[in-house]
């Protein structure tokens, strides 16, 4: 593509656009009778601005080959300004189409985020997002599938049509961050300890989720707390980011995961603060001691299991 446009350079104007979307009739859908003429799996929304653009979402399947043909059909049909990923500056690395290339700087942007939030005190966000970050790559890894791929389509088809790319989703240390502080004490611990053993412990069986979408409902089924920063407070940045660029008068075709199609269609018309959703909580002084604490116990835990088969 000409350029990649991040959206976190852009908050002030971002966040100064907020006050112009308090009209509900700002934002519609697109017309029915246009909308007949996309496939079911292409969401249009339209900006009632004077010289307002469109937007298409595109809902995919992270690891789906299926849903990388779509995208690719999309941006080839729809020929858009501008294309929009589901991915942020530190997530970058999923662009690469070569293997080892993605898979190093997957693995040495975890090691600086983590040491990073380490030395600033957030030992135990910094846990999270490690053994997060573990578990989802095992579980791609087990099931065959190439997590991204659809974003790797997505740009060398916009690279194709001349159209620039926008990294619009929110900064991932921030969403686990905020993951970490919705969580009660016990609830911590036990997500950790979950992690830990599907990442490094049990091995996978065949029955397991495959996708990514379906590895994160299954985290929000047993921790409910996690699905608002997780999924809703991202589907209202993503929406304003969106709103950002489509206000401008440009065609935009954003590349999704389904589980976030409908909160962005639902956050479209709402005054978005993007100020609040980057808020970063306080760290408490139990995040200092978190990740030894959890280690601890997960080594007396594995010792015990141990114990029990000899």
């Amino acid at each position: 593509s000409r350029n990649v446009v991040m959206a976190e350079p852009m908050h002030d104007r971002l966040h100064a656009t907020g006050s112009c979307h308090d009209n509900e009739d700002n934002f519609l859908r697109w017309d029915s009778e246009d909308q007949e003429e996309l496939p079911d799996w292409i969401t249009p929304l339209k900006s009632m601005k004077r010289n307002g653009g469109i937007l298409y979402l595109v809902g995919t399947s992270h690891s789906s080959e299926r849903s990388a043909g779509r995208v690719r059909e999309a941006i080839r049909r729809l020929k858009p300004r501008l294309v929009m990923l589901e991915l942020c500056k530190r997530r970058k690395h999923c662009l690469s189409t070569d293997a080892k290339n993605r898979e190093r700087p997957a693995y040495c942007g975890t090691c600086k985020s983590v040491c990073h939030m380490s030395l600033m005190g957030h030992g135990g966000v910094a846990l999270l997002a490690h053994l997060l970050s573990r578990f989802l790559e095992k579980g791609a890894k087990t099931s065959g599938t190439h997590p991204g791929i659809e974003f790797q389509v997505a740009a060398a088809e916009a690279r194709k049509q001349r159209a620039s790319l926008i990294l619009g989703d929110r900064d991932y240390t921030i969403t686990v961050q905020r993951m970490w502080a919705s969580l009660s004490i016990f609830d911590r611990f036990a997500l950790c300890w979950m992690l830990f053993l599907g990442a490094y412990i049990i091995p996978w069986e065949t029955k397991r989720p495959a996708s990514t979408a379906q590895h994160l409902s299954w985290m929000g089924k047993h921790f409910p707390r996690l699905l608002k920063p997780l999924v809703s407070e991202r589907d209202e940045y993503m929406a304003h980011v969106l709103r950002y660029f489509v206000d401008e008068g440009n065609s935009v075709v954003a590349i999704v995961g389904k589980m976030h199609v409908q909160g962005i269609c639902r956050s479209w018309e709402k005054n978005i603060s993007v100020e609040k959703l980057l808020r970063v909580p306080k760290k408490s002084t139990l995040d200092k001691f978190a990740p030894a604490f959890i280690l601890l116990l997960s080594f007396i835990l594995i010792i015990l299991m141990t114990m029990r088969y000899i």
